[in-house]
């Protein structure tokens, strides 16, 4: 899917996402401007924060995070990391609804960081992509 990246796009293939847009590049390249019906989790597994060749989504993401769900997740984590090396994550939440970040956003982003801590991978970006676009979850917004 990466492959498809013009030469004009900040993300290449192969090459380190250097910088905090370049990371918004591809969480914007993921959502491709949709307007979600339903809540899906991408993660892109980084090394050197280079992407790894795919993606994954999980489509009918409930509203909250369940143990189920982040042990699977965690899983497939450890199957790419027998594969292949990765030291981060990125995680795009596409949901529908407006582009404030609320108590659902906040547990996600929440128990997504405390399954990769599990895994010792390093979160470089999550994303929350609406009709509205695609806004990074900074800091200040685990905090109510």
């Amino acid at each position: 899917m990466l492959d498809h990246m013009t030469d004009t796009s900040p993300i290449r293939p192969g090459e380190p996402l250097i910088d905090d847009q370049a990371l918004l590049a591809l969480a914007e390249f993921l959502h491709r401007g949709a307007d979600p019906r339903d809540r899906t989790l991408w993660f892109v597994m980084l090394d050197e924060r280079r992407p790894l060749p795919f993606l994954v989504p999980v489509d009918g993401l409930p509203v909250e995070p369940s143990d189920v769900l982040l042990t699977s997740m965690g899983g497939r984590w450890e199957d790419v990391l027998r594969e292949q090396s990765a030291d981060s994550l990125l995680f795009v939440l596409e949901r529908p609804g407006a582009e404030t970040v609320g108590e659902s956003d906040r547990a996600w982003l929440a128990a997504l960081q405390d399954e990769a801590d599990e895994h010792d991978l390093r979160v470089c970006g999550f994303f929350l992509a609406t009709e509205a676009g695609v806004r990074p979850l900074a800091p200040d917004d685990w905090v109510p």
